[in-house]
């Protein structure tokens, strides 16, 4: 089975966002970044990011502006 994720589901480019990754969720992980639309990634910083399509679990906004980190 495949599963399609309705791009309007996802963040806006540059928004900050909280979100979960695979290896970390049952221990209730939550990290914080920002998500960079061309690149499919949540950045947390220039050397910590995760790919939106092998281990994000959710995400959810933060009230904050749209804008660089």
């Amino acid at each position: 089975m495949e599963i399609k994720l309705d791009q309007n589901s996802l963040p806006a480019d540059q928004q900050h966002i909280r979100f979960q990754i695979v290896l970390q969720e049952l221990h209730g992980i939550w990290h914080e970044g920002i998500y960079i639309a061309d690149e499919d990634i949540f950045k947390v910083n220039d050397d910590v990011w995760y790919d939106l399509w092998s281990e994000i679990v959710r995400w959810e906004p933060i009230n904050r502006e749209i804008g660089t980190h």
